[in-house]
C-alpha cells in the first residue's frame, strides 16, 4: 500500500486544489460550465463505468440529474406559455406550429425519462447526449415566429436558461452542472473539463499556480482508492467491452497486485505482457504513444516501475489523450512503487498552457 505520508500529502493537496476551484470558478464572466455541455461519447463511457463501480456515486448522479430535470421543466413551462400565446394569436404557419409542438413533446419526454429509474447502461445514458439537439431544434422552431424568442426571454424569469447575448439566445449551462453543487460528474467529469480548460479572468490555472507548486499539483490530481475497487473497475471495463477500457496508473499497489490484475486481464481473454523496468528514463509523449498504440486488441501490458515522477506522468497523460482522441483503448496498467519528486516542473506547467493533461487520467494512489 502507499505510505501514510503519501496518502496524507494527496489529501492535503486535493483540499487545497478544491479550495481554489471553489473560490475561482464562476467568478469570471465567461463561466465554462455555462457554455454548453462538453460531454462526448468517450466521456459518457467513463461516467457510466464510474457509476457502475460506485453505487453511492451513481445515486449522487441520479439525484443531480433529478434536479436538472426540475430546471428543464421550468424552461419547458415557459416554452409552453409562449406556444399557447402563439396558438391563440393564430400567427405563423400551421406546419411551423406543429413542428414546435413536436419539439416540446420531445422536451417533455426527455424530462420524464430524466426523472425515472433508467438503467445505468450506455444505451440508456446516451440519451443525455441528445438533449442539446432537442433544445436547439425547439428554439429554431420558435424563432420562425416573429417575436417568439423575445417573448420566451420575457416570460422565463431569472431562473431560466433563456436570455439574450446580443441578438441571440445564450448557450445553455452544461447539463451536468448545478449552481449549488458544481459538476455532478465529480471526478468522472468530461476530459476537457477535468484537464482544467479555462479562458476566464480570473484564470483557474493561474490561481492554482499561485497556491500549488508543480509537485503539489500532481499530488492533487491523484485519486485515493482501495485496491479492490480499482480491480473491480479493471474487470468491469472488460465486461462492458473494449471501448470502455481505460489505461490506469497505480502508485503504492499492494503485494500481489501484478498477479491479480493479470488474472483479471487473462480472464477477459487477453494475453498479458509484464515488464519490470528498474531504471526508467523520461520518454516523450510521442514515444509513449507510439509504443502503447502498438498494443493490439486481445493483448495487454503491465509495466512495473520502482517509482515515477510528475514529468513522466505528464508525458504519459499527453500520449493517452492523443490515443483517446483517436478512440483507441489500449489495455495498459502502470504500477509504481512510489511517487518521486521532480527536479524541474514539466514545460507545460511553466509555459502556462490553458490546459493541464492529468485530470482525465485514471491515476490512483492505493490506500488501505
Amino acid at each position: 500500500m502507499a505510505s501514510d505520508q503519501l496518502v496524507d500529502r494527496v489529501r492535503r493537496a486535493r483540499e487545497r486544489r478544491q479550495a481554489v476551484i471553489d473560490r475561482v470558478c464562476g467568478a469570471c464572466e465567461n463561466k465554462c460550465c455555462e457554455q454548453m455541455t462538453m460531454m462526448g461519447g468517450q466521456d459518457l463511457r467513463r461516467l457510466v463505468t464510474a457509476m457502475l463501480v460506485d453505487p453511492e456515486f451513481a445515486n449522487r448522479v441520479r439525484s443531480g440529474l433529478s434536479c436538472v430535470a426540475d430546471i428543464l421543466d421550468r424552461d419547458l413551462t415557459a416554452l409552453r406559455q409562449v406556444a399557447e400565446l402563439l396558438g391563440a394569436s393564430g400567427s405563423g404557419d400551421p406546419d411551423d406550429f406543429a413542428e414546435l409542438q413536436h419539439n416540446l413533446d420531445q422536451w417533455a419526454d426527455f424530462v420524464r425519462w430524466l426523472r425515472g429509474s433508467f438503467s445505468l447502461d450506455l444505451a440508456q445514458m446516451r440519451r443525455l447526449l441528445h438533449f442539446s439537439a432537442i433544445r436547439s431544434n425547439t428554439l429554431n422552431a420558435l424563432d420562425r415566429f416573429p417575436g417568439g424568442l423575445g417573448a420566451l426571454v420575457n416570460l422565463s424569469g431569472p431562473e431560466s436558461s433563456f436570455r439574450f447575448t446580443g441578438r441571440r439566445i445564450a448557450p445553455p449551462p452544461c447539463l451536468f452542472y448545478l449552481d449549488d453543487r458544481g459538476c455532478i460528474c465529480e471526478d468522472a467529469k468530461p476530459a476537457k473539463c477535468a484537464n482544467f480548460f479555462c479562458a476566464g479572468v480570473p484564470n483557474l490555472l493561474e490561481e492554482l499556480r499561485r497556491e500549488l507548486d508543480f509537485d503539489d499539483f500532481v499530488l492533487a490530481n491523484l485519486d485515493l482508492r482501495d485496491f479492490e475497487m480499482v480491480l473491480d473497475m479493471i474487470s468491469l471495463e472488460r465486461d462492458l467491452g473494449r471501448k470502455f477500457v481505460e489505461p490506469k496508473v497505480l502508485i503504492g499497489a499492494p503485494d500481489g497486485a501484478v498477479d491479480r490484475i493479470s488474472e483479471v486481464m487473462r480472464a477477459a481473454g487477453e494475453e498479458v505482457e509484464i515488464r519490470r523496468i528498474e531504471r526508467p528514463g523520461l520518454r516523450s509523449a510521442a514515444e509513449v504513444g507510439e509504443e502503447l498504440g502498438q498494443i493490439p486488441g486481445g493483448r495487454a501490458r503491465i509495466d512495473v516501475y520502482p517509482g515515477i515522477d510528475g514529468n513522466a506522468l505528464y508525458e504519459l497523460a499527453l500520449a493517452l489523450d492523443r490515443i483517446r482522441l483517436r478512440d483507441e483503448h489500449p489495455s495498459y496498467v502502470l504500477i509504481a512503487g512510489q511517487l518521486n519528486s521532480t527536479p524541474a516542473a514539466h514545460p507545460l506547467w511553466d509555459d502556462r498552457m490553458m490546459a493541464q493533461p492529468l485530470g482525465a487520467l485514471d491515476l490512483f494512489v492505493i490506500e488501505d
